[in-house]
């Protein structure tokens, strides 16, 4: 490894400084990046979006679940930039298959395809070729200080991409000309869509993460560099080297005369002085190293009972042990009761998303008046069809002899009534039945039996051709006022 020729001036950060130099590390080799990304994300991606064109649903997730791989792209251009090589995309395509063999390939898409902290995972694998238990020693020693900061780097960019993408949508929806009913957000995200418009939300879903992933990888890999500072020292490295440089040949000879000649004029040693304090040295160096503490780092979430200062009892030997035995009751049920939690908020979460996609179309539906029918069955019921009293228009129709017309005035009078006053909500498709079906219930009885018999009279004379007595119309026009009203009418 170069150092003296990192592009990164190394010296001591927090995670979270570490986090944002992946930012910087981006905008400084965007070109070089991009094209490498270009060049093998959205071909592959174009490719897996034909290959998946019966199945546009399943694309999607094709694609978030290969990321790892297009990873390994961005990463390898980010290594090879931070220690001054020019990334050409010949290069990248050329050390390609080597990177899609490397070590954890398989694991990165199986068992650690969700780890959380996959950005600082990645370079242990690609960078450090460490395989197995290897592998998992190295990524516990690196993460021990910065999992958390790795962890927040994940869920940060996976809400971003998703944002992104609802906004691309969104923006695109409000783009499209006309009232936009036939084009609403839950069908792009309730399934409801074609295969093009499967296509175009994946492509969608693309572009979102080609503005995300970079910065993710970006910054995972500039965490992934500052903890291997910190443990390794490289900036000390780096200091030292430059102090050597600074050294000229003249100052070196120098030096090297001073110490001869300190080494030649000095006075004859014994030999038991000289080795004396290299012996007592060496035992108290072996004195540490035989501390078993020592060279150990080690996390306890345990709750332990804190030691008294005062002497403990001498008629009890182990006065602590029931404590012990309490608290590591306690400590089981907690883990049980953190265990259930876990549990209950996942339902809770799973339940939540259910009735979401439930009754996602009742939450959106604008409720507006129900528009009253003009025509029911062939009948006219728009009002100013109506004369302005109906009871009268049907009472000379009668005197005309004409049974026929009669009925069908206080009948559809008597539906436009009840639309108008009474908010019954006919269909333009109902039948007879189904308007007596609608009313069960609604009216008072004295209405409910006047208009059943109004429709049972107006099916006899319209339908079974029967001559309707004059006694039984006049009867039906008895109390029409009263009971229906003079429904609005333009004349």
């Amino acid at each position: 490894m170069r150092l003296e020729q990192i592009a990164v001036r190394l010296r001591r950060r927090s995670p979270w400084e570490a986090l944002d130099l992946g930012r910087a590390l981006l905008r400084h080799w965007a070109a070089r990046v991009y094209r490498a990304w270009f060049a093998t994300y959205w071909p592959a991606g174009m490719v897996i979006l034909l290959v998946m064109w019966p199945w546009p649903e399943y694309a999607i997730l094709v694609l978030w679940w290969l990321k790892p791989l297009f990873d390994r792209v961005l990463l390898f251009v980010f290594s090879r930039s931070v220690f001054g090589d020019e990334c050409r995309v010949r290069d990248l395509l050329r050390e390609l298959p080597r990177l899609l063999r490397g070590p954890g390939v398989f694991s990165g898409l199986t068992l650690r395809r969700c780890s959380l902290a996959r950005s600082l995972l990645l370079p242990v694998w690609q960078l450090e070729q460490q395989t197995g238990a290897g592998a998992q020693v190295r990524f516990r020693l690196l993460s021990r200080r910065c999992r958390g900061q790795a962890v927040w780097l994940t869920f940060f960019c996976a809400n971003m991409s998703t944002i992104l993408l609802v906004s691309i949508v969104l923006v695109l929806l409000a783009l499209v000309p006309g009232d936009g009913q036939d084009l609403s957000p839950w069908q792009w995200f309730g399934g409801d869509r074609s295969t093009v418009g499967y296509f175009a939300g994946n492509l969608m879903f693309m572009l979102a993460e080609t503005v995300v992933e970079p910065l993710y990888v970006a910054s995972g890999f500039s965490l992934y560099l500052n903890r291997r500072s910190e443990l390794e020292g490289w900036d000390i490295e780096l200091a030292f080297r430059r102090l050597a440089e600074r050294q000229s040949p003249r100052a070196v000879a120098t030096s090297l005369l001073v110490i001869f000649f300190a080494l030649a004029v000095s006075p004859a040693t014994p030999a038991h002085a000289e080795e004396r304090p290299p012996s007592m040295a060496r035992q108290a160096i072996d004195a540490v190293l035989a501390d078993p503490v020592f060279g150990q780092v080690k996390d306890d979430w345990r709750w332990r009972w804190r030691q008294s200062s005062s002497p403990a009892d001498p008629l009890d030997d182990h006065p602590g042990d029931w404590i012990t035995g309490f608290l590591q009751a306690i400590e089981i049920l907690a883990q049980l009761l953190r265990s259930l939690l876990w549990i209950f908020a996942g339902l809770a979460l799973a339940a939540a998303i259910f009735l979401v996609l439930r009754y996602r179309q009742a939450g959106l539906r604008v409720r507006t008046a129900p528009m009253a029918p003009e025509f029911l069955f062939g009948l006219d019921l728009r009002p100013d069809s109506l004369p302005a009293d109906v009871a009268a228009a049907a009472h000379a129709a009668l005197d005309r002899g004409d049974t026929v017309e009669a009925l069908s005035l206080l009948y559809r009078g008597a539906l436009v009534a009840l639309m108008q006053q009474r908010q019954i909500d006919f269909a333009s498709g109902d039948t007879e039945n189904d308007c007596l079906h609608r009313i069960a219930g609604r009216l008072p009885d004295a209405l409910d039996r006047r208009f059943k018999a109004i429709v049972e009279t107006w099916q006899m004379a319209a339908y079974g051709r029967l001559s309707i007595p004059v006694e039984q119309v006049e009867e039906l026009l008895a109390g029409w006022d009263l009971l229906f009203g003079k429904p609005a009418a333009r004349s």
